[in-house]
């Protein structure tokens, strides 16, 4: 038996017993014990570090192969080749009954939760809300890991769970007609049972025939990139959908009033305003704000990306609000150009804006309205006051009479400037703070505000004026 396989039996042994997958710092352990190499032999072909190895993922590997493997005796490095050769035949069979055992997974692929960080309470508070409630939004921004909780407790729930009898995973990031979602969804579960599909024509027998199969079984859908169906503009559609996607409001507050034991869980980088109605007025609907990673969990990703400095990373994750995407892919570049030096990169006072994160803001900013145009007013005059005065907040009191004393068409009311500001915080474009006084101040997190610095600087975008030039 050569690494590779052993590896991969290890990985199936822990996915048998603990619900998940090893994770790549766990492989490279592995591997390092399997061939008797050094850890630094092995960290020197990749992007984690000597001492994160050695000291933080390979004495609570050992601890846990020895619950798996152990027998009596204590799992090592020196060890683990003996006593995995020694049980291969009876753990092979051990294997193949606990996986055969497992959950389907009906359609669509989880995606890769190797490198999974902390959300222990987020966990939890998901597993309860996914057996309570018939559909669940998990709202966040882009790489903040709205996808990966849920496939990893999916990927958990597959090997404990009684609650669930089949889980499905459907991205919508294509944009999906009603009509064709469905007929995907009905063929899904029709192959599940070995069933021949005879696909109505009408969106409403469809759903109706879907809303039998959440009856009848009891599933976890996850629609994922579900912000992908809201096309409406919200300066002139009353429809956060649009027009073309319009027949979604009626499917999911469906799946949320009719009478079946399933769940449908949402993921999306905007919120959806009809399921919180229906939430707000006792229906079983949550939506849930992810946030960034703190503490130890946080910083652990730059650990294991091997920087230097760790009384630096601190400032680092609270740049990037602990968006774990965007610390991996800063991360890297302080790696590429910095010589993986935190302090160094810190040291010149910029901000990189990741891809998926630009794409998003780029997505907010231009196209059809996906913010209002006074939102786009907040959002713009923070970003100026912000660098051009010495402070690192603005009072809400501040920019309610900026906005009520400039000259406009109609006058902005109260009303609308908090119902904006709410709505910006939704899409964690802004966050609030609170004084010892009680006052309300407001800012903008770094990548939001080089954006939206950057995007102003040019004039015109999109039929949006920029105040700066007026």
């Amino acid at each position: 038996m050569d690494a590779k396989e052993a590896i991969k039996t290890m990985s199936e042994l822990v996915f048998a017993k603990e619900g998940r997958w090893l994770e790549e710092p766990e492989k490279i352990v592995l591997e390092a014990a399997w061939l008797d190499l050094d850890y630094k032999e092995i960290a020197e072909r990749g992007s984690y570090s000597f001492e994160f190895l050695q000291r933080r993922v390979a004495p609570q590997l050992w601890v846990l192969l020895t619950g798996i493997i152990g027998d009596g005796e204590k799992v090592t490095k020196k060890r683990l080749r003996r006593i995995l050769e020694k049980q291969m035949p009876d753990l092979r069979s051990g294997i193949s009954d606990e996986l055969s055992s497992n959950l389907a997974m009906i359609g669509g692929h989880l995606p890769n939760v190797s490198k999974f960080y902390g959300r222990k309470p987020e966990m939890a508070m998901l597993k309860e809300l996914v057996t309570q409630e018939r559909c669940v939004a998990l709202i966040g921004q882009p790489g903040i890991g709205k996808s990966a909780l849920i496939a990893k407790l999916i990927e958990v729930m597959r090997v404990a769970s009684i609650e669930f009898e089949g889980f499905i995973w459907k991205s919508v990031s294509y944009s999906p007609l009603l009509s064709e979602l469905l007929a995907d969804l009905l063929k899904l579960l029709a192959d599940s049972e070995n069933q021949k599909l005879d696909l109505p024509k009408s969106n409403q027998d469809r759903a109706l025939m879907f809303f039998k199969q959440l009856e009848l079984r009891r599933y976890l859908v996850v629609l994922d990139s579900t912000e992908a169906l809201l096309q409406g503009d919200r300066n002139t559609d009353s429809s956060p959908y649009g027009d073309k996607y319009a027949d979604y409001e009626g499917f999911f507050r469906s799946i949320i009033e009719k009478q079946h034991q399933s769940c449908v869980v949402l993921t999306s980088r905007e919120p959806f305003a009809d399921i919180t109605r229906l939430q707000h007025k006792g229906q079983p609907a949550r939506s849930i704000k992810i946030e960034g990673l703190v503490g130890k969990e946080a910083l652990l990703i730059l650990k294991t990306q091997g920087l230097t400095d760790e009384d630096e990373w601190g400032d680092l994750v609270e740049i990037y609000r602990g968006n774990p995407l965007s610390l991996e892919m800063v991360a890297q570049r302080i790696k590429n150009f910095f010589g993986g030096s935190v302090k160094q990169f810190l040291k010149y006072k910029t901000t990189l804006i990741t891809d998926i994160f630009q794409d998003n803001l780029e997505r907010m900013f231009k196209g059809n309205g996906r913010l209002t145009d006074l939102e786009k007013e907040i959002l713009t005059y923070l970003s100026g006051e912000l660098t051009t005065l010495p402070v690192d907040s603005i009072s809400f009191n501040q920019l309610l009479n900026h906005l009520r004393q400039k000259p406009n068409e109609y006058v902005i009311t109260t009303t609308e400037i908090i119902e904006a500001l709410e709505s910006l915080d939704e899409r964690s474009l802004i966050e609030r703070k609170v004084s010892a006084g009680k006052e309300i101040f407001l800012t903008l997190q770094p990548q939001v505000r080089k954006y939206i610095s950057i995007y102003t600087s040019k004039g015109y975008r999109d039929g949006f004026k920029n105040p700066k030039s007026a």
